[in-house]
Parts: structure tokens; sequence; C-alpha cells
């Protein structure tokens, strides 16, 4: 693996924090904290710290390894092991992300074209991308950063003469373990994913500071506790609740200079470029994971990378009916396996390096 610069590191980070944040975790918590969502994500970015300081730990304490060469060495057959759940697991996470961008897409703008269709559509640009060495895609990341901040820029003029306050009141009004599963909910899903980070090690990062990853957190969890915070103070809870996607509806009321509206499909481009990422960074993970594990030539690994891209588009579309009812699948099942693949795991290896210390 090549170099890159500490700012595509951190957009990386970026992305991963936002990706799956209209599609499934906003529903989530609008169903579960109701206006009080807002409070679960500020919750969630004060207790996040903890995953984020355990990553840049291994990171730091481990600078030329990535975390599975750090599980085979210090902890032997039993981290190839792990390795291996951490590769079936990130699978399963591709799968599910890719489901999530067919379902956005089919339901939002190609409804009347058939799923089959947007999947080989998808699949392709994603096969092209995984063969290539991962410094061309993060270049092409931050190019896609700079894109993704002019729609927020945009989005933000054109909705803060909207806002009302009042649709947020009255604060604190839900059962407190409806917010804290809200919390639960958005650590999972936009806060532990940046654990894929871990798969680039240190010294393959020019310049790499901690701090500025840090700052990157927080701005993107505050970026997303906005998000929310529009939602609810322009929609009101009810109308939130009402819609599917209710961010991305928001977008419907943006107005370029009072002149141009409908701009909202143009507007998601956002939101659908952070997806794409998490899934790049996922089979990315997944590449690397197995060359470690399996020491695989370059070669046989590509070759083994389109196949699994393959059999993601296969069993995204066998598996799930894009109805929108596998929201509960999300909620029930893939939260957990998150949870122990993306913290359990890395805090196994991280007792693991105390004790060696």
């Amino acid at each position: 693996m090549k170099k890159i610069t500490s700012l595509e590191y951190n957009t990386l980070l970026w992305f991963l924090t936002r990706a799956t944040f209209i599609e499934i975790t906003a529903e989530i918590l609008l169903n579960n904290a109701h206006q009080d969502s807002w409070i679960s994500i500020l919750i969630a970015i004060i207790i996040g710290i903890l995953p984020f300081l355990l990553y840049s730990y291994l990171k730091n304490k481990y600078p030329d390894k990535n975390i599975i060469q750090i599980n085979k060495e210090k902890l032997g057959k039993f981290g190839t092991i792990l390795n291996i759940i951490l590769i079936a697991g990130t699978f399963i996470f591709t799968i599910c992300s890719f489901w999530i961008i067919v379902h956005f897409i089919d339901s939002q703008y190609l409804y009347r074209t058939p799923t089959i269709m947007i999947i080989i559509i998808l699949i392709l640009p994603v096969i092209y991308t995984i063969i290539k060495d991962f410094h061309i895609f993060s270049k092409v990341n931050l190019i896609m950063f700079y894109i993704s901040l002019f729609f927020i820029l945009v989005i933000l003029s054109g909705l803060i003469s909207n806002i009302n306050i009042d649709n947020i009141k009255p604060i604190l009004n839900n059962n407190p373990k409806n917010i804290l599963y809200g919390t639960f909910c958005f650590i999972g899903f936009n806060i532990l994913p940046i654990f894929l980070l871990t798969i680039i090690p240190k010294n393959k990062i020019t310049n790499y500071s901690p701090k500025k990853s840090f700052i990157f957190y927080i701005i993107s969890g505050l970026s997303l506790l906005n998000v929310m915070f529009l939602t609810i103070s322009i929609f009101g809870i009810h109308l939130s609740e009402l819609y599917n996607y209710p961010s991305f509806h928001l977008l419907k009321r943006v107005s370029v200079l009072d002149m141009i509206d409908r701009v909202e499909s143009i507007l998601s481009l956002e939101w659908f470029l952070a997806l794409f990422v998490q899934i790049m960074i996922s089979l990315f993970f997944i590449k690397e994971a197995l060359k470690e594990t399996f020491q695989t030539k370059e070669k046989t690994n590509n070759i083994t990378m389109i196949i699994v891209c393959i059999i993601t588009a296969i069993i995204s579309f066998l598996i799930f009916t894009t109805k929108g009812t596998e929201i509960a699948y999300f909620q029930n099942i893939l939260i957990y396996l998150l949870y122990i693949i993306y913290f359990i795991i890395p805090l196994i290896t991280f007792f693991k390096s105390l004790k060696k210390t």
C-alpha cells in the first residue's frame, strides 16, 4: 500500500461517520427518541470518543502494522481466528451497505427501473475501483469531499431561514431508555465503522495527527447533529416520522438564489458519495485482511475481490426485498454484529497489548 496524506485519511473518516445516517440511523432515532433524537446524537458523540481513542491507540502503538498484522503477531492462532471473524463480519457489513445504496436509489430515483439493473450499474465501478491501489481511491475521495462540502454549504444556506425552534419542544419528553437506545444505534452505525481505517498503518499516512483526526471526528458528528436538528425543527416530529428518508425530503425545500428549485436529486449526491466510500473502504479492508491472513499474491487477491464483489451483488439481490421492511434487520441484528467486530475485537487486542507491555 502506497502512502496517503493526512487529509485524505481524515476525509475517509468523515465519510464513514456520515455514510448510513439518512438511510438507516435517522429513521431509528426518530422512531425511538423522537424530538430528542438530537440529544441521542450529542451523547453518542461524547461516548464515541472511547472507541475513537481505542483505534488511535492501536494505530500509534503499532505504527508499522495494520489491525490484522497486530492480531496475528500479538494473539497468534487466536488472532488469526479474530481476523477471520473480522473478514466475515465486514463482508456482511459490505452486503448491507450495498443494499442500503441500492434501496436508496431504487426508492428515490429509479423506482421504475428493475433492481437487478441498478445492482449491475453500481457493482461495475466498485469492481473497477477495488482492483486499483488504495492511494488512487483516496485521492478521488478527497475530490468527493470538496464536492460534499460545497453541497452542504448550499443546503445550509437554503434551509436556515425555515427553522422553527418550537418544533423541537418539549425537550427531554421521552423515556431515557429510548434516548439511550438512539445513542447506542448512532454509535454502532456512524462511529464504530471508523474501525475500518485501522487497516491503514500509521506509517502509510503522511503527517498523521491524532488531533486532526479527532477534529474531523467531532465536526462530522456535529454535522449529523445539525442534520437531525434541521429535520425536526423544519418538519416537526410528526412529519419527520411520516417521511421515508426525511432528511432527503428536506432538501426539496432548498432553493438556490431563490431561482432554482427541485435540486434535491443533486444535493443528495453527498449522501450517495458517503455510502460509496463506506462500501469501498469495507472492501479494501477485506482485501488487505485476506492478503495478510492467507498470504495471497496480488493477482490472486484481485481475482478473489472480484468474486467477493459479485457475491455481494448477488446476495444483496436475493436476500433483501428492497421494500424498506429490512429496517428491523439493521436495528436488531446488524447493530450487535457491529459492536462485536468493531468494538469487542479491537478491545481484546487492546488488553492484549497492555498485557504485553
